[in-house]
């Protein structure tokens, strides 16, 4: 399911059948603004000042839920921890093997594969492994 990213994390909440709360608000909110693929324990450092009653099980909890109704994706990376990412729109990834760091890549959803002809795509993901300009 994508969901349109104009709307707010307490809208998206709510057309995913998901009860509004204040981590899951925050958590949503965070993922959408930021960038740089956050880990849970990333995510626990930069929300908890926001909600007083927030944990780091807390942060799992709402990640996998959140990724479970498809508001965020998460991604293995080569460092064998997951990574979210609330930013929709068809995109890939690039992780660098150096610094550890992921981000997006613009990617054209209109290819068409001629081995795939008849078939019904249903997830595309698009993943790229290497050293990045910064560490290059």
């Amino acid at each position: 399911m994508i969901i349109q990213s104009s709307l707010s994390a307490q809208d998206r909440l709510r057309e995913a059948g998901i009860r509004v709360t204040v981590p899951r608000v925050s958590i949503l909110e965070f993922l959408m603004k930021d960038k740089t693929h956050p880990t849970c324990e990333a995510i626990y450092d930069a929300v908890k000042n926001n909600v007083d009653t927030l944990s780091l099980a807390s942060v799992y909890n709402v990640t996998e839920k959140l990724y479970e109704a498809g508001l965020v994706r998460r991604l293995l990376s080569p460092d064998g921890e997951y990574h979210y990412d609330g930013v929709y729109g068809f995109h890939g990834h690039f992780f660098c093997n150096k610094c550890n760091s992921i981000f997006d890549i613009k990617c054209d959803k209109n290819i068409e594969y001629e081995e795939l002809k008849g078939a019904q795509v249903q997830t595309v993901s698009f993943s790229t492994y290497g050293i990045c300009p910064k560490c290059n």
